[in-house]
């Protein structure tokens, strides 16, 4: 796990450019706290930030060069079949190898297979910034699900690239105008996703996306792995029977976990108690010959503790289990923070814990495993079951635009007297809290045309187009996937989800948040292996008997007492709802001071100050709207 940069300069002077990469560098060293180096050559620079996982010799140091010196290379991230595909080089003749890191072998591969090959053969996260001597380009290329991160920016001079939007405020060549339509995403998703940055003109590599760029700034962009061709793929191999599709995962799960167990440093693993990460751990445990170190934390808040589950997992399984119950001054002294660890506005507040737990588990260990992409693969979140009732309640309804005006008018307590049959609904998929506040936001979901237009409503924070200075920036729908007509409603949220959410928000959260620490994640569950077998279960057997996610539960099962594991989801989050009531309320007042948001002119101030004061009221709970305002808000207060 590491950090990179480069720049590549087009038909101009060159002589700045070592300068350059090296305070694009020196911002990311905890990315790479243990080494760091800088290559350039006329007209390409790279310059790397090294967390040692693997051969923490010299002979693991980037930039490195192949055997041929065709090929210059600046990497992050982890390939686990990497052994194996030493040995295929191998066998085609190559030999005398340096040392034993992946570095070494991505090199090889690439200049014995061609890069696009390569690059489809490694299974892992990474990102990776290759220059080839021989044709004068680099290219610049991104793991299938998106779990490293890689920004570019491009003009008629230059290029640049880097793991963290951070570098590029280093230089005094680009131009840094906040994107509108980056500020819009974020109200809307709590996230910046797709090719958008915070910025104008710099943009992110999508995952499982090689761009080349020429020496003379012409500009490529292909992609080598495409999950909707895969799925359908996978549709047209099922498995023939239930004990089948079990077997199958349960065996590459268990492959998958034990190559990212493949570590020359301490490792450990998440554990909050629920399916994925106790199976993860389960998994790991049973090819351990010692205990696995496992992290939890814990909340005193009815509602958001899942500290005791773990405990009783590591318990039974026999891992070295470390917990912390934090206050939430604790989590408080966090916030402030978020702004400059993010690196660019996010606002998932489950990065609170994820951070903290993260922070501990750096106390012991360099490398922690995660459950992560579980819900996207077996049917894990509530909002799916809960997206397809409610379209069946809510589509033939006549009149939606106008009742959806009127809705927005009413009081809590009106819409719980008007819409008591959806009382039900609202409560099995929802946290507990006030019906009426829950059913209020139907108004903006009733409007809806389609089921997977309601499902990315439902999603989304703010719909008033208001919110914006200037509403061009904010879009009502997304209807930019194109999905095979074979997938069944769920199926299409679950893809969605998966190249949306999953690398967006998920996948970004996890690695700023243990990239703070210098600490590497790895997710077994975002092996292509296991993605292919859950890929050819139907929806049926991943939502079985009222169970979502019911193969990984089979899995567990085998492991793990079903009394230990089956409860009510919870999901890895914090009371914000509260905080912003009372322990955040004076950094939430600055942050929202109407005359500092009428001066920066990104948000309609009046807006957001009622939202706020309607959140403080209790009249509604506004607290994902306004977290994703006062992330962007810390954001920048970081920036000065």
């Amino acid at each position: 796990m590491c950090g990179l940069t480069g720049g590549l300069v087009f038909n101009s002077d060159s002589s700045l450019l070592r300068t350059e990469i090296e305070l694009m560098n020196n911002v990311i060293i905890h990315r790479g706290p243990n080494d760091d180096g800088v290559w350039c050559e006329h007209p390409i620079a790279f310059g790397h930030r090294r967390l040692s996982i693997l051969d923490l010799s010299p002979a693991g140091h980037q930039p490195m060069l192949s055997k041929n010196e065709r090929f210059s290379i600046v990497y992050n991230g982890e390939i686990y079949n990497f052994d194996a595909i030493r040995q295929q080089l191998e066998a085609m003749g190559t030999t005398n190898w340096r040392g034993h890191s992946d570095t070494e072998i991505i090199l090889e591969a690439i200049s014995v297979l061609g890069f696009e090959q390569a690059v489809s053969k490694f299974n892992g996260m990474f990102a990776i910034g290759l220059w080839d001597r021989e044709l004068s380009e680099l290219k610049l290329a991104r793991d299938r699900f998106g779990e490293k991160p890689l920004y570019y920016y491009i003009d008629g001079r230059a290029c640049y690239f880097a793991s963290e939007v951070r570098c590029f405020e280093q230089l005094q060549s680009i131009d840094l105008d906040i994107d509108q339509h980056a500020v819009g995403a974020l109200l809307q998703n709590g996230c910046i996703g797709g090719q958008l940055s915070i910025y104008q003109k710099i943009r992110k590599v999508e995952p499982a996306t090689v761009i080349t760029i020429s020496s003379v700034g012409n500009l490529q962009i292909s992609k080598y792995w495409d999950p909707a061709q895969e799925i359908k793929v996978c549709k047209q191999n099922p498995f023939s029977s239930e004990r089948d599709a079990i077997e199958a995962l349960h065996e590459v799960l268990l492959t998958s976990v034990k190559m990212r167990m493949e570590s020359d440093v301490p490792l450990g693993a998440f554990l909050s108690g629920g399916i994925d990460s106790s199976t993860i751990v389960a998994l790991m445990q049973s090819v351990s010959d010692k205990p696995v170190n496992t992290f939890s934390i814990g909340f005193h808040v009815d509602g958001y503790n899942e500290a005791q589950f773990a405990k009783n997992v590591a318990l039974h399984l026999g891992t070295k289990h470390h917990e912390k119950y934090l206050t939430a001054e604790d989590a408080i002294n966090v916030v402030p923070k978020l702004g400059a660890m993010f690196d660019e506005p996010f606002a998932d507040s489950s990065q609170i814990p994820m951070y903290l737990v993260s922070k501990m588990a750096k106390e012991r260990v360099t490398v922690c495993l995660s459950g992560d992409g579980g819900d996207e693969l077996f049917c894990g979140y509530k909002r799916y079951s809960a997206a397809t009732d409610m379209w069946k309640k809510l589509s033939p309804i006549p009149c939606r635009n106008i009742i959806s005006k009127l809705l927005k008018k009413a009081s809590p307590r009106v819409l719980e007297m008007l819409f008591f049959f959806l009382r039900a609904h609202a409560e099995k998929y929802g946290r507990k809290g006030a019906v009426g506040l829950k059913i209020k936001r139907f108004a903006d979901w009733i409007m809806a045309c389609s089921v997977d237009e309601l499902y990315q409503l439902s999603m989304q924070h703010w719909h008033d187009v208001n919110i914006m200075q200037h509403s061009g920036f904010f879009s009502k729908y997304d209807s930019s996937i194109s999905f095979d007509d074979k997938l069944d409603d769920i199926e299409r949220m679950m893809l969605r989800d998966t190249t949306h959410y999953l690398p967006n928000d998920i996948l970004t959260k996890v690695d700023r948040a243990t990239m703070a620490v210098s600490l590497e994640s790895r997710i077994p569950l975002l092996d292509p292996a296991v993605f292919s077998v859950a890929w050819r279960m139907p929806v049926s057997l991943k939502q079985k008997n009222n169970h979502t996610k019911w193969p990984l539960k089979q899995i567990l099962h085998k492991y793990v007492p079903e009394e230990m594991f089956e409860r009510p989801k919870l999901g890895f989050g914090v009371p914000i709802h509260i905080w912003l009531k009372n322990e955040l309320r004076d950094w939430a007042e600055d942050l929202l001071d109407e005359s500092k948001l009428q001066q920066q002119g990104f948000f309609n101030a009046d807006l957001v100050r009622r939202s706020y004061t309607a959140h403080l009221k209790g009249a509604e709970n506004n607290a994902s709207k306004l977290w994703n305002v006062l992330m962007f808000q810390a954001w920048l207060e970081s920036r000065k």
